[in-house]
């Protein structure tokens, strides 16, 4: 998108009616939920998607900038495949696959499916951090594989023909990582998430916040476990190019946004 993010999105909403965008959804949110006295019994956070998948296999679950869209059986499919190939290279519970960048944003959202379905934790890993820090996550983490482009070794995509479309088995707990983030900058620190604790979050977010079919969701700066919360109540999430140059407002216009999931860094910014 072109620069000035923030300033974007602020015009893009004074551009668009209510009750056509129906919530704006800032990131600093998720921490200060309060814990709620309900206790959600403990689940992966792929289960639930699989399910929607089955329920609702014809519904868009992806909505591109180009417009076309990714029905719910088109993209679990496609991720069914390449968690089977990625099983192959051994990625399960309990091994790490790193996602750097890929140049289609529907790639990266198949491919952080994929590796959530193979039972694998995913570690992000940015193009443009400096050798030695990537270096230092590498090897601290001993990834099986690494799916994307822009970091050295990584692979823009695995052979999928032959795989089978059907959901993978997979030995998976809720207490199994989801995955493994680091903060910017320095000497990084991982924080570790699980299945368990990122499931409570989404349910937290969706009892604050509920989404259903026919939402389109758009994410901005934001962790990419969380595009998966739209995904397990049936809306779709749109998905806007990085590298393309345009206007925010279009996209949220002729993509249908009902609500847009940002981060508070996006907003602040100019």
């Amino acid at each position: 998108m072109a620069a000035g993010v923030g300033e974007a999105v602020r015009e893009a909403f004074r551009g668009v009616e209510p009750p056509a965008v129906s919530s704006v959804l800032s990131a600093p949110e998720l921490p200060s939920l309060p814990r709620r006295a309900v206790r959600y019994p403990a689940t992966t956070v792929v289960g639930p998607v699989e399910a929607q998948a089955a329920r609702t296999p014809d519904a868009p679950a992806l909505v591109l900038a180009d417009g076309e869209t990714v029905d719910y059986r088109e993209l679990n499919a496609s991720a069914n495949r390449l968690a089977r190939a990625l099983a192959a290279r051994g990625a399960r519970p309990g091994a790490v696959v790193g996602l750097a960048g890929l140049r289609r944003p529907a790639e990266l959202l198949t491919a952080l499916l994929a590796v959530v379905k193979s039972g694998a934790a995913y570690l992000p890993l940015d193009p443009a951090d400096t050798p030695g820090r990537r270096e230092r996550l590498l090897a601290e983490n001993a990834p099986v594989c690494v799916l994307g482009e822009g970091v050295p070794g990584a692979l823009a995509g695995l052979e999928t023909d032959g795989e089978l479309p059907t959901d993978p088995p997979r030995a998976l707990t809720p207490q199994h990582l989801l995955c493994v983030g680091y903060g910017p900058g320095g000497r990084p620190t991982a924080v570790r998430l699980t299945h368990g604790e990122a499931d409570r979050r989404v349910r937290e977010l969706q009892a604050a916040h509920p989404l259903g079919p026919g939402d389109r969701v758009l994410h901005l700066g934001l962790p990419l476990w969380e595009y998966l919360w739209p995904l397990r109540t049936g809306a779709a999430v749109v998905l806007a190019d990085p590298w393309q140059e345009g206007e925010l407002g279009t996209l949220v216009r002729e993509s249908g946004v009902t609500a847009v999931r940002v981060a508070p860094g996006v907003l602040l910014g100019g």
